[in-house]
């Protein structure tokens, strides 16, 4: 990684980081937010819209977890579930409003960037989601017919179309979510963060909020610099929350991803010439391709060894990138860099009250941008006893059993093999 690029690729194209105060001495809030990831400031821009002066406490800077980290897909979608899963999990007419609540996503970031003016550039050229299995293809195609009858506009691309988007004849069919998109996840913070301060949020950074306690009808938080009092407190920590919460931190097992870059590539163009990004659904979507800057970028398992070149994290992908495009270069990698996700245990996202006028969101296990926007719209109305529409349900915490062994065997095991099939089998 190039010295002092702790976001790697993202640091050469975000807006520069602005300069946040330090919290200094006691200060009482209505509302108190802890994170400054997308889901914090999400939550504080929906509150500063409708008036609201929230408090946001941020151990580091805007982004600096896994909002600043990630590969910058936006999936309006459910991950690894299909819209009749949803019907089946919340009833069918909830589950349909919860199924277009979530593809709506792009539409509430267009806002925002219309409405704050957002440096945050956007190709909404779509996502496309393949398999190189027949079977795995017919259930894309039946799936894609799910979200088309719920008004969303995802189609199914079979293996003819799918070569004027990919040149290669490996995968059987494909997913295209039209309405998806990629951008830089590091800008996205930043203007999120700047959006929110411009509209009366209050953003204290490097405030490492070290306990957590209420008393007297309030929450009261101790940090490095001072406490702070609420009367409602919005914790939006995910896989970085730690010691802070442990009920929290036992609900998700943590993930462990490298983003990695390559120096401009010339034949961008011929690898994805209609434009959407691409994931292989095999692996876990570890074989992606996408468009930054003139680069191409990818996310693999992170390798358990620090202190690696791009070239080395990038090795599993270079290998198989190599065998699925034999007649295109190798592209020369230039930045790397390493993030966390949290991961429930059926890889589906909750809203839990964690006591009284308090709350959290856990476990987006991925795909955090597209639902962290959302959900911070129903924070904020749960912060202010705004109606909310559709209503995401409130659920208890869902302790993942054996999470420190999870969350090991992830890392030591599972990341450990999928990078060698990836390199040798996949």
């Amino acid at each position: 990684m190039t010295p002092g690029a702790e976001f790697g690729v993202w640091e050469t194209t975000a807006p520069p980081p602005r300069t946040w105060p330090t919290l200094q001495g006691p200060l009482a809030a209505d509302i108190a937010i802890i994170g400054a990831g997308y889901t914090g400031l999400a939550t504080a821009l929906h509150l500063a819209e409708s008036g609201h002066r929230p408090v946001v406490l941020e151990s580091r800077e805007p982004g600096w977890g896994a909002s600043g980290r990630n590969t910058g897909w936006l999936e309006p979608n459910w991950w690894l579930k299909r819209p009749s899963e949803i019907d089946a999990m919340f009833g069918r007419e909830r589950g349909a409003a919860l199924t277009r609540w979530v593809a709506s996503g792009p539409q509430l970031l267009q806002r925002w960037i219309e409405r704050h003016r957002l440096d945050v550039p956007i190709d909404n050229r779509g996502l496309l989601m393949a398999t190189d299995q027949p079977a795995k293809a017919a259930a894309l195609a039946a799936e894609a017919v799910e979200w088309q009858r719920a008004g969303v506009a995802n189609e199914y691309v079979d293996a003819t179309a799918l070569e004027r988007y990919v040149p290669t004849r490996r995968y059987s069919g494909a997913m295209l979510l039209r309405d998806g998109l990629t951008l830089n996840p590091l800008a996205l913070s930043r203007e999120l963060a700047r959006a929110a301060a411009d509209n009366g949020a209050q953003i204290f950074t490097n405030t490492r909020v070290d306990a957590i306690e209420h008393a007297a009808h309030r929450w009261q938080l101790s940090t490095t610099a001072g406490r702070v009092t609420a009367r409602r407190l919005v914790l939006a920590t995910d896989a970085y929350t730690r010691a802070l919460w442990p009920e929290l931190s036992r609900s998700f097992a943590t993930w462990h991803l490298a983003i990695v870059a390559s120096e401009p590539y010339a034949d961008l163009e011929q690898l994805m010439p209609c434009g959407p990004a691409f994931g292989d659904l095999g692996l876990a979507n570890i074989f992606t391709l996408r468009k930054a800057a003139g680069r191409l970028v990818t996310s693999t398992f992170a390798p358990l060894r620090r202190g690696l070149r791009a070239s080395a994290v990038a090795a599993p992908f270079a290998r198989k990138f190599a065998r699925v495009f034999p007649h295109l270069p190798a592209p020369r990698w230039e930045f790397h860099h390493c993030g966390e996700i949290g991961i429930s245990r059926d890889m589906m996202v909750r809203l839990c009250s964690i006591g009284p006028d308090a709350w959290t969101v856990y476990g987006y296990s991925g795909t955090g941008m597209n639902l962290a926007l959302l959900l911070g719209g129903q924070l904020a109305a749960l912060a202010t006893g705004a109606p909310r529409t559709p209503e995401f349900p409130l659920t208890p915490f869902a302790p993942l059993a054996a999470r420190s062994a999870v969350s090991c065997g992830l890392r030591f095991v599972h990341a450990p093999l999928a990078r060698h099939v990836v390199s040798h089998f996949a």
